[in-house]
């Protein structure tokens, strides 16, 4: 067996930067409490927890007079005020690609578009989006999410950073006929980020080359779950894993060539793992893409 790593894969900037910023806090003493996961990344969840970076749901849980850190995700523009009333200093470690998803959904909503976001309702990111549009944005994954649903006169479409490309664009060009036929204005703006866009195009030339796909991120992430479903698209064999535990000797049986992606919040010592946990299985030496 042959491993292949894909040619962009792994941390991105936005998450390296978050990671560091609580990182060195941790590390000088101070106690960092993040709400939610920093990164969508058990270990370095873990790896942080020991040098006192503490995950909490909701600011409630964090003593009064702490620092509390916004993840990369982001978060809705009241919780900075929410925090601060409870005698607590915030941190905002919010990749900048996000920020600009805010800042283009608060925009429209103020040119008075009706404003509608790709993604997943339930994702800190999307709720943070949605809550910078005053909470007037509508999330969808399908046209069928505006069954009954009327336009106003100007319409906008945005993305969650880390949306499948592919399947944003078909979406936007359903929505483009659909409106135009109604003579509703519709505006698209594509506000998936670029080390998605790359790291998707880097696994769909993977997996043309390869017979099986591995991907390696958090059971939470959802851009390495975009990985695996890219991946699959070109009707590539592909799953995702946490940590190399999650790895099957069968999945390897029969196969030449093996491709490795990770998601933008793995580290590279978890990706080294994994790939020396499939050579245990009796792969060669590692290839570039």
């Amino acid at each position: 067996m042959e491993i292949v790593r894909a040619h962009s894969m792994g941390f991105c900037f936005g998450v390296r930067d978050a990671i560091e910023i609580v990182r060195d806090l941790g590390a000088s003493g101070t106690t960092v409490y993040t709400l939610g996961a920093i990164v969508h990344n058990p270990q370095i969840a873990e790896e942080l927890d020991k040098i006192n970076v503490h995950v909490v749901d909701g600011i409630d849980e964090v003593p009064v007079g702490s620092i509390i850190a916004i993840t990369a995700h982001g978060s809705p523009p009241d919780l900075q005020s929410k925090a601060e009333a409870r005698g607590l200093k915030v941190i905002d470690t919010t990749c900048p690609l996000v920020t600009r998803i805010q800042k283009s959904a608060y925009d429209l909503v103020q040119q008075r578009y009706s404003v509608l976001v790709y993604g997943d309702a339930n994702h800190k990111e999307v709720k943070g989006i949605v809550g910078w549009s005053g909470g007037k944005a509508r999330v969808i994954r399908s046209m069928q999410d505006l069954e009954g649903w009327e336009p106003t006169r100007r319409v906008a479409l945005i993305s969650q950073s880390t949306s499948n490309v592919e399947k944003f664009i078909a979406l936007s060009r359903d929505l483009v006929g659909d409106m135009v036929a109604r003579g509703v204005e519709v505006r698209i703006i594509n506000t998936i980020c670029k080390p998605t866009k790359d790291r998707q195009l880097a696994v769909r030339e993977l997996a043309q080359d390869v017979d099986i796909v591995i991907a390696i991120g958090g059971e939470a992430s959802a851009n390495t779950r975009k990985l695996v479903q890219a991946a699959k698209e070109e009707g590539t064999r592909a799953y995702q894993v946490e940590r190399p535990s999650d790895l099957h000797s069968d999945w390897f049986e029969d196969v030449d060539r093996i491709g490795i992606t990770a998601g933008a919040s793995t580290p590279d010592s978890v990706i080294d793992d994994v790939e020396a946990r499939i050579r245990s299985f009796g792969a060669l030496q590692p290839a570039l893409a």
